[in-house]
């Protein structure tokens, strides 16, 4: 085995310089004790050790390795004025008070902590592309004296090594392109995707397929022929995957169905028709002895491993190997009742196809209610909503609905049903809803007033850190009442299966989720509702380290069709999707390439086009004439034999458009 210092320009960079201003470190008094704040900051440490926070990193690399080491190199450090007890970290379920007296790990009876300012160092695959990542925290205590250092500058040398143990994916050119959109928010070095990027192997197969008792079919036949039109689509029974895939269990059949769709059919998404049983996985995670047994759909979008390492047939425990990146993207129309899928089917076919124009597309809408509130000044859900809400354009309009000391608001049925695209919830909750924290009218959105929604033709997108809301094992929970609920309600829920974790008094997992699915839904623009879940999940893995992620990671599903597309990217909505006119050139194959390769490309249009490879200074080194062409998938060879080994960048130009993609030639 070999190691090897990430100091290759290849690599898209050298290191990570790592630099803040000691006035960046926030510290205020938190139960008699010091709580420590870094802008974008978490603490990776657990339960009762000393909450010191640290930044996330993370990288793609090439296929065939991981990372083993971070070496840093401090560059300055200060002592903080002062002797300071830091508190511990807390994880707490929303439904749990902050208790009076705050547990300390024997990290307090020891030396400086931590041990290592290199914390989680990951390797994971995403789609077949190789994720790194690790946490830099730059803070050192003595509990003995109270003293507090800072690293301000630091340089951050990753170092890899082979890792015997990889599996090389070769998938498509569809299945490449979604997750590199995907992973451009998420990796520090974006550049690199397509030199690291798996193989291609072209087109094959239907990316999008709903998985339905065949039953089913005939209620779910518009939404398979809009999905024939927008992506290529296919149904797939139950029956058929039960008779044709082995597995301990229908749960575990159908997983290995999607795992060879994915790898050897070009399976990018996938709708799972079916209420709690056959097609639920119950994740068997405890940490601390909390045991989450709440429903998963994690497991059939991250397909790598089996989800149950140890060989217990308890999946999901912190043994079971489990990376938690999304291959797929996986959405749940939860029923099995014939009237309430036809419902979910026509307002998603509607969404995209016949929504009414107006000022709704774009106005959110934010409710924030008490957390922790018994000591002044308290723990708000707004907190998180004015985070929220620094993500939201500013041509939106918003609505904050707080709730205070004194009182709430209550009119946000009735801002419903004047048209909200999008809603995040941060309460308190059970199965049947979520909740504002004083008396009277508790009620946010809940099984008591969700009949009141006449929001039909404008249906909202909701998120939430509450606990339980999304309790498939309930029946009928607000979750699924909302999807199913013919005069209005969601197009698309995300909500909880279990407890909702915070980390008072700093954001807890929870809230970390629920930011990063608004930024990137609003910033990042992946417009694709399941799409920006997962990626949100992705992004929050690679770069936060905190105590209880897996719990969140886990139980926080996607209700609706993963290929939804948001109201505000489609088509005529300003930063909506790109023209259908616009070509596109697909990762050449193989990439890295030594000599032949195959550059793939895509006229929407009948045309003539020309391909040009530019590198790193911008020059042209090749030039190809492909001439006139029809519309549709095509290819061509290309020698780059006789160009130095570097990076390059690839152009299609048709008339005043073009594409572009990364090439990596190594001699």
């Amino acid at each position: 085995m070999h190691t090897y210092m990430l100091l290759m320009a290849t690599l898209g960079f050298y290191s990570f310089n790592f630099h803040i201003d000691p006035s960046d470190v926030e510290i205020s008094s938190f139960q008699g004790e010091d709580a420590v704040f870094l802008p974008g900051g978490a603490s990776p440490f657990d339960a009762g050790d000393p909450s010191l926070p640290g930044s996330g990193y993370s990288m793609v690399i090439p296929q065939g390795m991981e990372l083993e080491d971070v070496r840093v190199e401090v560059l300055s450090s200060v002592e903080l004025p002062g002797a300071y007890r830091i508190s511990p970290v807390i994880p707490l379920p929303l439904s749990e008070t902050i208790p009076t007296v705050l547990p300390h790990s024997s990290n307090y009876l020891n030396g400086t902590f931590p041990a290592s300012s290199i914390q989680n160092i990951q390797t994971g695959s995403k789609t077949g592309f190789n994720i790194a990542s690790f946490c830099f925290v730059p803070f050192s205590w003595n509990p003995g004296d109270g003293t507090l250092r800072v690293v301000t500058e630091a340089v951050l040398s990753p170092v890899l090594r082979e890792n015997t143990n990889s599996h090389s994916l070769c998938l498509t050119d569809y299945q490449i392109r979604t997750a590199s959109r995907a992973l451009e928010s998420v990796v520090s070095n974006p550049e690199m995707l397509a030199a690291y990027a798996p193989a291609s192997s072209g087109s094959r197969g239907a990316p999008w397929v709903v998985i339905a008792d065949e039953t089913q079919q005939e209620a779910l036949q518009p939404l398979i022929d809009l999905r024939a039109a927008t992506h290529g689509s296919a149904f797939v029974s139950t029956e058929w995957i039960y008779a044709n895939y082995s597995g301990r269990d229908t749960q575990e059949q159908i997983r290995n169905y999607l795992k060879d769709a994915f790898e050897n059919q070009g399976l990018v998404y996938a709708l799972i028709v079916g209420d709690f049983g056959e097609t639920t996985r119950l994740s068997g995670l405890n940490i601390g002895g909390t045991l989450l047994e709440g429903v998963t759909d994690l497991y059939f979008s991250d397909l790598d491993g089996s989800w149950d390492g140890d060989g217990d047939s308890n999946f999901g425990e912190l043994n079971d190997g489990i990376d938690y990146y999304s291959d797929i993207y996986i959405g749940r129309f939860s029923t099995d009742v014939l009237s309430r899928l036809a419902t979910m089917v026509g307002k998603t076919v509607a969404y995209e196809t016949t929504a009414p124009p107006g000022e709704w597309q774009t106005t959110a809408l934010l409710a924030g209610a008490g957390l922790w509130v018994d000591d002044p000044p308290g723990y708000w859900g707004s907190f998180v909503c004015d985070s929220i809400d620094t993500r939201i354009p500013d041509t939106w309009t918003v609505h904050k609905l707080y709730e205070d000391y004194t009182s709430h608001p209550d009119n946000q049925i009735e801002l419903y049903n004047q048209g909200v695209a999008y809603s995040s919830l941060n309460g308190h909750g059970n199965s049947g809803g979520v909740y504002w924290f004083y008396q009277p009218s508790t009620e946010i959105v809940t099984t008591g007033n969700y009949y009141e929604m006449s929001n039909s033709g404008m249906p909202v997108v909701f998120h939430s850190m509450a606990c339980h809301p999304g309790h498939l094992q309930d029946v009928a929970c607000i979750a699924e009442r909302l999807m199913f609920w013919p005069q209005g309600g969601a197009i698309a829920v995300m909500f909880n299966s279990h407890y909702g974790f915070g980390t008072p008094p700093a954001f807890g997992p929870s809230e970390w989720l629920e930011l990063y699915f608004a930024q990137v839904l609003f910033q990042d623009e992946q417009y694709e509702l399941g799409v920006a879940h997962a990626v949100s999940k992705d992004e929050f893995k690679a770069n936060v380290s905190i105590s209880m992620q897996r719990w969140v990671l886990q139980e926080n599903n996607f209700l609706g069709d993963p290929a939804t597309r948001f109201i505000a990217g489609q088509m005529g909505v300003e930063g909506g999707e790109i023209s259908a006119s616009e070509p596109l050139i697909f990762t050449p194959s193989p990439n890295p390439v030594s000599s032949i390769c195959t550059i793939g490309y895509n006229l929407p249009l009948p045309g003539s086009a020309e391909i040009s490879v530019y590198d790193v200074s911008g020059r042209v080194v090749a030039s190809i004439n492909i001439g006139l062409q029809g519309a549709g998938d095509s290819s061509v060879s290309f020698n780059s034999s006789e160009l130095p080994s570097g990076c390059y960048t690839v152009v299609i130009t048709v008339g005043a458009k073009a594409a572009s993609a990364r090439m990596l030639v190594l001699h």
